[in-house]
């Protein structure tokens, strides 16, 4: 009888271990997944969510050491770009703006580009204020080799951040 006890202890132990396992691998897998869009020790520059559910982010590396652009969701991320995250990649990127002060009396405008090439598409982050329609647009607009163009438009009041933050960023390429 005693045996047969330290089995029935000995196997309801085995269960809670293993529960204990079960739930310590659904934790890990679900923290992985969700830093999939943004990494420990990065810093979130601009970001937007699309009417499909995915993310557009840009992210630069601690002290600046890098920056990156991802798209998708936190269980799958589709695009990263840069694949190298190094210094280097600051000159990969293209950043352009446009800005007449003066409010609406002056139809005044702040325009915001941030663009890269990648296997034969051009892609070209925007984020857009018109004082004179006091409206924000925001998205990315992927050129295939063909000249079709596809524009991703950010979800109204998703937007994070701002590429504004990019202006004064002398590692990046400038563009008109």
């Amino acid at each position: 009888m005693a045996g047969r006890r330290k089995i029935q202890e000995l196997e309801i132990s085995k269960k809670i271990n293993m529960r204990k396992i079960l739930i310590i691998l659904i934790l890990v897998t679900t923290s992985t997944a969700f830093a999939q869009l943004i990494k420990k020790g990065e810093t979130e520059i601009f970001r937007f969510k699309t009417s499909g559910g995915k993310t557009a982010i840009i992210c630069t590396g601690e002290n600046e050491n890098y920056i990156v652009y991802r798209f998708g969701t936190n269980g799958k991320v589709e695009l990263v770009y840069p694949a190298a995250l190094n210094i280097d990649s600051w000159q990969l990127f293209t950043y352009s703006y446009y800005f007449r002060g003066g409010g609406k009396e002056n139809a005044g405008l702040d325009l915001n580009y941030l663009s890269f090439e990648n296997n034969g598409y051009l892609y070209k982050l925007y984020q857009e204020y018109s004082a004179e329609t006091e409206s924000e647009t925001a998205g990315i607009i992927v050129t295939g080799a063909n000249g079709v163009e596809t524009d991703i438009k950010a979800v109204k009041n998703s937007v994070k951040g701002s590429l504004v933050d990019l202006r004064y960023m002398d590692k990046l390429k400038r563009g008109q």
